[in-house]
């Protein structure tokens, strides 16, 4: 009994147990009734996208104010941590932690096979598979993947780091965060509600991840090693377990020792399978895309930020702008409480514009070459890739893509090992901050407990192969969208509580030098 007292100790129970019994709740669910489950889930999508999709656009906007406000005014210069105090970490891993922690297997998946869903269901009613729809595919991933999705993390970084180094205070959570607006509802419901939604915000993303990668990873593997059809779930699940060894593995040896080894690592290993695919694919072809697509990024940049389509059909926004904002929302907490962790000894500014300037570069180069080369393989007719996603699956199309590249063999496992350290970065993350939420009295110099960390890690990779085994992936998918909306209010939350608090420390700093 002592054992478990000292073990909970500094463990919230008011966060902790509603948290855990509703995700438990949620895994019998989605095992015993997946028809039902899937149903009420894509009824609450649809809810959300349809009659609030609006609501993603403005918060995406309402950031980039937040950013334009804190880049303009006193509190930018801001140094979170004491004055004479250096960034914790280098550039590179403060760079590597960041994005690996943001961006997960999706961006090399999504980064081939986005642009070809665009080039033949393009937005602004543009004709399929014409010379505008080719240039706007290549720009439009980075539009999701860029400036707008960054944006959506700078209130949470900066709420958390704040907090933590410059206020003292010993605890990473959001409900924390918002304590100038919320006061002393902070310490009761509405506060623990917010934790709770943040939980379920994090869960339902990395799920998300999840169910875009596992699947396309299982394939290819199969593929490499001639495994048949038939056992395609036993090798999605030794996959899941893989990653559970590699994650649990990193979030035992904590933030110095696990996290920033493996995102260093997978900086690496990313940027030389990209320089591959540069290199064999149409090198002078695909800088032009880009130059192109940068162009056309700025000119439609506030119409691509605002586009509902009133008067169509709205499918476009729907399955895509909104899908992605509400995705990047669910993402929010988990990315405002690491990357405000790991900024010690930075500026409120340099924090704010290195995330996006770096995230979002990061995330163009990537659709730049992995979108570009697929492009070239689609007009060039050496791969009919639409034609294979209407008539087959996303493993179909990066397989076909794959075999057209040198040793193809080498290059399908070099993928899956690239992908492999992407999520499981991206998990150790998350496993970190669920952690973090849950505890109380945690120090700016400490990490959260081995066991509580290993908690949540192994807790949504069981969620995941729950849904594997009642094949209910894509429900999971667009359950970060729901989940997103709920956070949209924690969103402005954070934005009303920051800048009251910044405001107030600065007013009062200024009176006490008159």
């Amino acid at each position: 009994m002592e054992k478990m007292k000292k073990l909970f100790q500094n463990i919230n129970l008011k966060i902790f147990i509603p948290s855990c019994l509703t995700l438990i709740i949620l895994i019998g669910v989605l095992l015993f009734f997946p028809v039902k489950s899937a149903h009420i889930i894509r009824y609450l999508y649809d809810i959300c996208t349809e009659k609030f999709g609006w609501l993603y656009l403005l918060a995406c906007l309402a950031c980039f104010g937040f950013l334009i406000w804190i880049s303009f005014s006193k509190a930018g210069n801001i140094k979170l941590g004491a004055k004479s105090e250096k960034p914790q970490y280098s550039d590179l891993s403060w760079i590597a932690m960041l994005f690996t922690a943001g961006v997960g297997t999706s961006i090399v998946i999504l980064g081939f096979l986005e642009p070809i869903y665009y080039v033949s269901s393009p937005p602004f009613n543009i004709e399929p598979m014409s010379e505008m729809a080719y240039e706007y595919a290549h720009m439009y991933g980075q539009f999701h993947w860029g400036l707008g999705a960054w944006a959506f993390y700078n209130p949470a970084i900066i709420a958390v780091a704040y907090m933590m180094y410059v206020r003292k205070e010993s605890t990473i959570r959001l409900s924390s965060a918002c304590r100038p607006v919320l006061k002393k509802y902070t310490d009761r419901w509405p506060g623990y509600c917010i934790d709770i939604f943040v939980i379920f915000g994090v869960v339902g993303s990395i799920t998300t991840s999840l169910g875009i990668g596992t699947p396309v990873l299982a394939d290819i593997i199969r593929e490499v090693f001639g495994i048949p059809q038939q056992y395609e779930l036993q090798v999605k699940l030794i996959i899941l377990l893989i990653w559970i060894m590699i994650f649990g593995t990193s979030v035992f040896l904590g933030l110095e020792k696990g996290i920033q080894r493996l995102s260093n690592i997978n900086i690496v290993m990313a940027f030389v399978f990209m320089l591959i695919i540069f290199l064999v694919g149409p090198t002078v072809g695909i800088l032009k895309m880009e130059v192109n697509s940068i162009g056309l990024y700025v000119s439609e940049f506030f119409r691509m930020s605002t586009y509902t389509q009133p008067f169509g059909d709205g499918i476009f926004t729907k399955n895509w702008t909104v899908f992605y904002w509400g995705w990047w929302i669910a993402f929010m907490p988990m990315m405002g409480m690491f990357v405000g962790k790991i900024s010690r000894g930075r500026t409120i500014k340099n924090v704010v514009w290195g995330q996006l300037i770096w995230g979002t570069a990061g995330c163009c180069l990537s659709f730049m070459v992995f979108g570009g080369y697929s492009l070239y393989l689609q007009s060039s007719g050496k791969v009919d890739l639409v034609s294979i996603l209407n008539n087959g699956t996303q493993s179909d199309a990066i397989i076909a893509i794959l075999k057209t590249l040198p040793m193809p063999q080498i290059m399908m496992i070099f993928l899956c090992v690239v992908c492999f350290v992407y999520l499981a970065t991206t998990i150790d993350s998350c496993a970190y901050v669920l952690a973090g939420v849950t505890t109380d009295n945690l120090k700016p110099t400490k990490d959260p407990d081995r066991w509580n960390r290993l908690f949540w890690a192994v807790l949504f990779s069981t969620l995941s192969i729950a849904i594997m085994i009642v094949g209910g992936i894509e429900s999971v998918k667009i359950m970060s969208v729901v989940t997103g909306l709920f956070l949209i209010l924690v969103l402005f939350l954070l934005m009303a509580s920051v800048k009251k608090r910044l405001e107030e420390d600065i007013s009062e700093k200024e009176k006490r030098r008159e």
